[in-house]
């Protein structure tokens, strides 16, 4: 663990979301596309964090370290909370007319295929590969609050909420899997990173075009160029975010080398009316172990 990473005192923030209260299918600035982009990573979510808590667990009882265990009591706590909102997100996508629930078991189907086939060390590596998806892109919503200036509030605010905490807890998982491997396991780190990344963008597109098909938009030239400049153009999601990817490949790199605690204390302070991180969001200093 690096010494930021010891630093990190992980918090549940136990938030309930009304997603009911919205009357918009097309939340993200009235654009189907994007929408639905973002619609099916919420669908991946349920199934892909039980994943991340159980193998997680599955080492929890080889530590002896008392901060990482700390940390990984927070993590499985945070996650699970992630869950639960994400569920009740995808029953108003059903509400809405997506098929969300029916998307969800394709989910189930291929995390069953990972359980199955992959060792227990394969499914942490996986989860380190999968956490740092989901830092990198937590980092990016709180680095630029573009993304989501023209959406629905109730969606607003579980995305900047689930980002707060996935970048908060980008440690834990990899911490794990260094602790277990004596820091070594690298080339089975990227080996995954490697495959994750394919199965990963192939689900994240299979899911967006159903889901795009059912809002009735998966022909549309014009909704897919749409698409394609908000994850390539401008602002760029997946664009900025390759560099970042990229640095996982790299012999010692460590999440929290990239310390984002005050964007994280900046987006907080925002959404939920102060920051446990806030003594250094205007500094560079760690917050006392």
């Amino acid at each position: 663990m690096n010494e930021i990473s010891r630093s990190i005192e992980l918090e549940a923030r136990n938030e309930h979301f009304h997603f009911k209260t919205s009357e918009r299918r097309d939340w993200l600035g009235g654009n189907p596309a994007t929408t639905a982009m973002m619609n099916a990573l919420s669908v991946t979510f349920p199934e892909g964090e039980k994943f991340f808590m159980d193998s997680v667990k599955h080492y929890r009882d080889q530590l002896d370290d008392p901060t990482l265990l700390k940390q990984i009591k927070g993590f499985l706590v945070q996650e699970a909370l992630h869950t639960r909102e994400h569920v009740r997100y995808n029953e108003q996508l059903d509400e809405q007319g997506y098929s969300a629930t029916k998307q969800h078991l394709f989910t189930r189907k291929m995390m069953g295929l990972a359980r199955r086939h992959l060792s227990p060390k394969q499914q942490l590596a996986a989860t380190c590969a999968l956490e740092h998806f989901t830092a990198i892109l937590a980092d990016q919503l709180l680095k630029h609050p573009e993304y989501l200036a023209d959406a629905e509030d109730a969606y607003s605010k579980v995305w900047r909420w689930h980002a707060i905490e996935e970048a908060e807890h980008k440690g834990v998982a990899f911490d794990t899997y260094q602790t277990i491997t004596n820091g070594g396991g690298y080339f089975m780190r990227v080996r995954v990173m490697l495959f994750v990344s394919l199965m990963f963008n192939f689900m994240l597109w299979r899911l967006t075009a159903n889901l795009m098909k059912d809002v009735g938009v998966s022909r549309s030239p014009k909704a897919w160029a749409s698409l394609a400049w908000f994850v390539l153009g401008k602002p760029g999601l997946f664009r900025r975010m390759f560099l970042p990817w990229a640095a996982y490949f790299r012999p010692g790199f460590h999440p929290w080398e990239h310390d984002n605690r005050k964007e994280l204390a900046r987006t907080e302070e925002e959404l939920l009316g102060s920051s446990i991180y806030s003594e250094v969001s205007s500094g560079p200093q760690p917050a006392a172990a």
